[in-house]
């Protein structure tokens, strides 16, 4: 989950934003109007437009903060992700709108000439929206939030769309009208790449495309550096939201306890999201290294089928005294059965394995080795 920190930030940067963005498009609007700036006008509209992508980001914000439920069990870091897409539609209609609207002006012959302080508003609103997009940009870069990368670039827009205006209304002012709508054409086409990036991205994160190369590298570095790893099979990760989730098998010993594996495996996690900041969370799989697939992982009977038979043929035997103990391994090769009994005092511990091992690998044909342990008094040898 989102840490409190970076919600905190990635939430008042955008209410600066939308404050920001509500004065300077009343600003440009009025003064617009009162100075005969068509260009100024469009521009606060613009602006407009701004503040209500700055309301569906902090609605986003507010939604992928939310710890994960039954409904969402991964979290909700994909609100971000359904916002960065709308966002990227946003920006690529933008940019078509303003290249439909300047084509317009290219072809006709109308021509503006506003008063000069039209040309003072747009360059405070460039010097501000260029601020916002700097701030705006640094937070998403240090929270990894691809969808305030993509609100800076809104902001960003805003501002190079009042470059626009002050070239139109510029130009204006020396009988030049073809200037305004030739920029407007260039930023336009700015506008429609930005807004395919972020979709790009936006989209692969929701089809769970697998996460960058250096990124998993790093994980797989991690994960096999720890003691006890042997390997490593089908690591997959992906985005959700500023959030990367993975999961990954470990191969470890297979001679070794259940509860060892799992120790290797929680140590390995736990240095993993410890050293790798962008990944929020890892499940691991515990695999026996060299026996992960084969006759012991995907044919072999399990315990409920054949324990009946073995302690009834071990109990059967007559210098077994009573079992105490059953444990089964399942390899390639078949099972390995290992016995703990109480034997009885003349008993010859290999004889009595043999033996064991002779009637068992004859009743069932899955047992590979049998090992058999003395026990007495408590004690095993």
């Amino acid at each position: 989950m989102t840490s409190p920190r970076h919600t905190k930030a990635k939430t008042r940067v955008t209410l600066a934003g939308a404050a920001i963005n509500l004065v300077l498009s009343a600003l440009k609007i009025v003064a617009g109007f009162a100075l005969a700036s068509p260009a100024l006008v469009a521009d606060g509209f613009h602006s407009l437009g701004d503040m209500a992508s700055d309301i569906m980001v902090l609605w986003a914000l507010r939604h992928s903060a939310r710890a994960p439920d039954a409904d969402h069990p991964y979290g909700h870091g994909r609100f971000e992700t359904l916002a960065t897409l709308a966002l990227a539609v946003v920006l690529a209609l933008t940019g078509a709108g303003v290249i439909w609207d300047a084509v317009g002006r290219l072809s006709s012959a109308a021509q503006f000439a506003p008063g000069a302080l039209a040309l003072v508003v747009v360059g405070l609103s460039i010097v501000v929206k260029e601020g916002l997009y700097h701030y705006t940009m640094r937070v998403g870069r240090v929270t990894g939030s691809a969808l305030l990368e993509a609100n800076a670039w809104h902001h960003r827009t805003d501002a190079l769309s009042s470059v626009v205006a002050l070239a139109g209304i510029g130009a204006a002012q020396f009988g030049l009208g073809w200037g305004d709508p030739l920029a407007a054409i260039i930023i336009a086409l700015m506008l429609l790449h930005a807004g395919w990036g972020f979709g790009k991205t936006a989209a692969a994160e929701l089809v769970d495309t697998q996460a960058p190369d250096d990124l998993r590298h790093a994980l797989e570095r991690k994960l096999t550096a720890t003691p006890g790893v042997e390997g490593l099979r089908d690591l997959r990760m992906r985005r959700h939201g500023a959030q990367t989730l993975a999961d990954v098998s470990v191969m470890v010993d297979p001679q070794i306890s259940v509860t060892e594996g799992h120790r290797i495996a929680e140590v390995a996690r736990a240095r993993a999201l410890d050293d790798i900041d962008a990944l929020s969370d890892l499940v691991i799989h515990v695999e026996p290294a060299g026996h992960f697939e084969g006759f012991g992982a995907q044919s072999a009977p399990l315990r409920a089928e054949v324990e009946g038979m073995i302690m009834t043929l071990a109990q059967a035997h007559p210098m077994v005294v009573a079992l105490d103990t059953l444990r089964l391994g399942y390899f390639d090769d078949g099972l390995h059965v290992e016995l703990l009994a109480q034997l009885h005092p003349d008993a010859d511990p290999r004889q009595t394995e043999a033996h064991l091992a002779e009637t068992l690998t004859h009743a069932l044909p899955e047992v590979a080795v049998l090992r058999l342990h003395r026990v007495s008094t408590g004690l095993r040898d």
